[in-house]
């Protein structure tokens, strides 16, 4: 029987995609897991968010109840998490699969000598990815969403992020929703790896038998990925430092630019990393022979032959750290700064405020003389150079010689005690934006649409830790719908305050000691970004270390026979790993400094800024674990010399 190419082909093609994942997964179950807890994760987190969207926006609520201000922000926040979810289970599919797919281009070799055409080969890998990704998936949505979406409403309630009376959809559009997912989740897997894909179909079968190590050679730097990183850093990082540094603007809004900055500085760096990563491995090489003249020499010939391989190793790690320490430190810093301006401006002894669901009358009962129950409101400050769509912020309304008494705002110009019928007082930021000197008539609009015209008698500093505006009192009374008090600063006794049901009451300290700078719904979704896009990349990072320490059999297997003991091959694994983590690190410190140190003299903390401690400890001590753990456990540097020969022949 004579057996052509073509029949060869043919049953090359009767394989499926079925056979060749499940022997891949038989074969080399390391190189599949990656992908798998990805998409297991996201379908889950996908799933429970789409069940909780779904809950919040079928009812109809009140027009401007709590529940209705409730449900706008699960929505927000729900829509944040989504677009998370899935940006950053794109990059860790992409990165899992395209390591995944360089591993595999041996296997396809042959095939392709077999006669298996580029556009079946292609096929094949693009049903394996599916397939890896789909099982995971459907189990991870069956047995997870629900208790997902379960525990995040719960959580969303203790925040007044969710309106307490909504319940979960029915079991039936859950399960569509879980479908969906999954089949979502599938997509997104195969179009992360269309590139892998489509590398596949363009193997080279007669170079790659000629000399097998081209098949375990390290990807090579991509002309595609230098124009867009080059694009990237001119198109979306180069107007916002023209501005930053150019335009002359208010303090907080040229650092407002700088944070802004730093979240497209992260992913540029990212994409321009096999570039510019093998410039910092020099110092790290000459670190490490230091700390270990033989193990330490042999891990930095490792980082110098591979830069493609650290920069790999170095951009998870990047992401991970910098977007912890520039989001969270970004909100630590303002804190901190909202913190020190409220101790600087209290004058009360006690402050009244209402518990959560309740709200303060807008003119207390009983008031003393000597209290001032400032009352919230809204303004719209007319469009300005920096703001052509300006939205509603906070005002007060208050008399000023009274809330003088209780409060120092820190006057620049003009007093608070000349504000009056037809007069209104601003902060700082305002008033820099739009050019605004003491005895300017200025529009602004009220809380109830009615424009007013008003003449501006004072302008004070501390405005980030209080309202951006201050009107008479009577004026915010009259054009507030349902009108409230906003807090009772009180001086003297705490203890002559008539307390009612739905209120409490604190000293001065206890007040400064419980005070929290942050809004609930700003801080939960910082660390959401936060959570989503460090974990995804602590999991794109561990499956880095462990599937670059699969294709290195052969040389861990020379270095043993050339005298390496067990301990010292162990700890040339974890240095050249840790060293390429700590590229990542340094470049999430310059990051964070770029993003941080602007912020924290623009809000007047001085030349250091606040950080996160517990979070950024936390993703250190995760970048060490996902680093060393999974890289350790594939080299198995501690098994003996006949089993590590064996190992690098297969």
């Amino acid at each position: 029987m004579i057996v052509t190419s073509e029949s060869i082909s043919r049953r090359s093609g009767q394989l499926g995609g079925l056979r060749l994942s499940v022997a891949e997964v038989r074969a080399y179950p390391g190189r599949v897991i990656g992908v798998a807890v990805a998409c297991a994760l996201t379908a889950t987190g996908v799933g429970a968010c789409l069940v909780l969207l779904a809950a919040v926006s079928s009812p109809s609520y009140p027009e401007g109840s709590a529940a209705a201000v409730a449900a706008r922000d699960a929505q927000n926040l729900l829509g944040l998490l989504l677009s998370m979810l899935l940006m950053s289970a794109v990059l860790v599919t992409g990165s899992t699969v395209a390591l995944w797919t360089n591993q595999r281009l041996g296997q396809f070799a042959v095939l392709r000598a077999l006669g298996v055409t580029a556009g079946r080969l292609r096929t094949l890998v693009a049903m394996d990815v599916a397939l890896v990704a789909l099982g995971p998936s459907a189990v991870a949505a069956a047995a997870g969403m629900a208790p997902a979406a379960g525990l995040g409403r719960r959580l969303l309630i203790d925040r007044e992020l969710f309106p307490a009376e909504v319940e979960l959809p029915s079991a039936g559009l859950t399960l569509a929703i879980a479908l969906g997912a999954c089949l979502g989740t599938c997509g997104v897997a195969v179009l992360a790896a269309l590139a892998s894909v489509l590398a596949a179909g363009r193997v080279q079968p007669i170079d790659l038998l000629k000399d097998q190590s081209l098949a375990l050679a390290p990807p090579r730097r991509n002309r595609a990925r230098l124009a867009a990183g080059v694009a990237m850093a001119l198109l979306l990082c180069g107007p916002i430092i023209a501005l930053a540094v150019v335009g002359d603007m208010p303090g907080v809004y040229r650092a407002a630019l700088v944070s802004a900055l730093a979240l497209t500085v992260i992913p540029t760096l990212a994409v321009l990393a096999p570039w510019f990563v093998p410039l910092l491995t020099g110092p790290c090489c000459v670190v490490l022979r230091l700390v270990d003249r033989k193990a330490g020499r042999i891990a930095a010939a490792g980082l110098r032959a591979a830069p493609a391989r650290t920069a790999a190793i170095a951009v998870p790690v990047l992401l991970a750290v910098g977007t912890v320490v520039c989001l969270l430190g970004s909100g630590a810093t303002m804190g901190a700064a909202v913190q020190q301006q409220t101790e600087q401006a209290l004058r009360a002894d006690a402050v009244v405020t209402a518990e959560p669901g309740h709200r303060l009358p807008a003119q207390p009962a009983g008031l003393p003389g000597s209290a001032v129950a400032p009352v919230a409101t809204e303004v719209t400050a007319p469009p300005g150079f920096y703001d052509n769509k300006p939205r509603p912020v906070r005002a007060w309304g208050a008399d000023g010689a009274a809330l003088q008494t209780v409060l120092d705002l820190d006057e620049q110009q003009g007093g608070l005690a000349g504000l009056a019928d037809g007069t209104f007082a601003v902060g700082a930021t305002q008033a820099a934006s739009h050019d605004w000197k003491v005895g300017q008539s200025v529009t602004l609009t009220l809380a109830d649409g009615h424009p007013a015209q008003l003449r501006l008698v004072a302008v004070y500093r501390r405005d980030l830790a209080f309202p951006s505006f201050v009107l008479p009192s009577a004026l915010a009374l009259a054009h507030t719908p349902a009108p409230y008090a906003d807090r009772v600063l009180l001086h003297g006794d705490p203890g002559a305050w008539p307390l009612q049901p739905g209120q409490r009451i604190a000293d001065r300290d206890d007040y400064l000691a419980h005070l929290r700078p942050r809004s609930v719904q700003d801080d939960m979704a910082s660390r959401l970004i936060v959570a989503v896009v460090a974990g995804y990349a602590l999991l794109a990072l561990a499956n880095t270390c462990a599937l670059a320490q699969r294709d290195r059999r052969a040389q861990r297997a020379h270095l043993r026979a050339l005298g390496l003991g067990r301990r010292q091959l162990l700890r040339c694994v974890a240095y050249e790993v840790l060293a390429a983590a700590l590229v990542g690190v340094v470049l999430a410190v310059a990051t964070a400094g770029i993003c941080l140190l602007p912020l924290a003299r623009a809000v007047g903390q001085g030349p250091l800024p606040a950080l996160d401690v517990p979070w950024t400890a936390g993703v250190l001590l995760a970048v060490l674990v996902a680093t060393v753990g999974p890289a350790t456990l594939a080299a198995r540097p501690l098994r003996g010399i006949r089993r590590q020969f064996a190992a690098g022949s297969t």
